[in-house]
């Protein structure tokens, strides 16, 4: 062991180290607004993460085997403690066994263990870096197209924090990445990362300008995709005063005007709701609500209603041109008809006398539909 006391590995270098000398990395990108630790106590983070990424598998094959020090966990020291980069996961499984109580506190249950597999439990290989930028490489190409990979808010603030280093490189004059770079890196070759960055960044000014926070969301999960889909559809950029996205520069930091802002307010809101101003999303679900919100987007009229009433339905029907919901009425009501032609022997006239109104009514309504098409195609012929 190298660099005294405590001893820790040399930088560059893989070495086991006691578990009592490694910390959770607070700053995981897998704790996305949804899956926060209520606390930095072990206990919290230990609870997370089963719940978000599935120790339960972990815990057992460790329980059984022993932990096997195959691939180290990735580690930087911080005031004097060894805080784990990569490795999380794998750290909260061997804490949960070495110690019933913080487990139990954790609400996770694990299994009994041969004496000889819990003395594996006590050192964990450990690869020590310098700093962040030494572990993104390995640590982005796992978790961004690997086999462990999170969800689509994690990678985007990790590839944030990565670009937002680079750019200190860049303002002190010194070689640095783009953001295609990183991304590419990472493995991804289609920029999706861009995408997110990008959207991550107007979640970050709505916040840094108390417009909207994340924490005020309606719902207790968070759909990041519907906010980085939809601003790769014209209409949100547009009704948000955006540039469009050039994927060949890095994302803007602050992309929406300042005359802007009620529209983004506007548009975060549809997105996920309020708790405080007790709003429920205006889109339930990415399909088919976040193309009915690009319709919506696309008309002034339409944008106005979602906005007094909080109703994407309503809004739709503004913003669908006339004609194409006379055709979709009719069309409908065409269908309906056929089903009741269908199942014409389910009426009981002692139990649903009132359906013969309602026949009569459906029968005036039909015939004052088509005696209006058929004077404006008398009207169309003699033009």
């Amino acid at each position: 062991m190298a660099d005294g006391n405590p001893p820790f590995p040399p930088i560059g270098q893989a070495e086991k180290v006691s578990v009592e000398l490694l910390d959770f990395d607070v700053n995981n990108p897998r704790f996305t607004p949804d899956k926060q630790p209520s606390g930095s106590g072990d206990s919290a983070v230990i609870s997370t993460l089963a719940s978000s990424a599935d120790l339960s598998e972990l815990i057992q094959s460790i329980s059984t085997s022993g932990y096997i020090n195959i691939e180290p966990i990735i580690v930087i020291e911080r005031n004097g403690r060894l805080a784990v980069l990569e490795g999380n996961r794998r750290l909260a499984a061997v804490k949960a066994l070495r110690d019933p109580e913080l487990a139990k506190e954790a609400r996770i249950s694990t299994p009994p263990m041969e004496a000889a597999q819990r003395a594996t439990l006590n050192e964990i290989l450990a690869y020590r870096v310098a700093n962040e930028d030494d572990a993104r490489d390995l640590i982005g190409f796992k978790h961004i197209n690997g086999p462990q990979s999170w969800d689509a808010f994690a990678k985007a603030r990790f590839a944030a924090r990565w670009l937002d280093d680079e750019h200190v490189k860049r303002d002190a004059g010194q070689p640095h990445l783009s953001l295609q770079q990183i991304a590419s890196r990472m493995g991804d070759q289609h920029m999706t990362m861009h995408r997110m960055v990008a959207a991550l960044y107007v979640l970050d000014q709505a916040e840094r300008n108390n417009l909207y926070e994340i924490a005020d969301r309606k719902k207790k999960a968070f759909s990041f995709s519907h906010l980085y889909t939809g601003l790769g559809y014209e209409e949100f950029t547009n009704y948000l005063g955006m540039e469009r996205p050039d994927r060949g520069a890095d994302p803007d930091r602050a992309p929406v005007p300042e005359e802007n802002f009620g529209e983004l307010r506007n548009l975060l809101t549809w997105l996920y709701g309020s708790k405080e101003r007790d709003l429920e999303p205006a889109v339930k679900s990415q399909n088919p609500d976040l193309r009915r919100l690009q319709e919506v987007l696309g008309s002034p009229a339409a944008t106005s209603i979602l906005a007094e009433r909080n109703s994407l339905d309503e809004a739709v029907i503004e913003a669908t041109p006339v004609d194409i919901r006379f055709q979709k009425h009719l069309i409908n009501a065409n269908a309906e008809l056929a089903h009741a032609v269908k199942n014409l022997e389910g009426f009981d006239p002692s139990t649903q006398p009132e359906l013969q109104k309602i026949a009569e009514s459906t029968v005036k309504r039909a015939n004052l539909v088509k005696m209006n098409i058929d004077a404006a195609i008398a009207g169309l012929a003699t033009d």
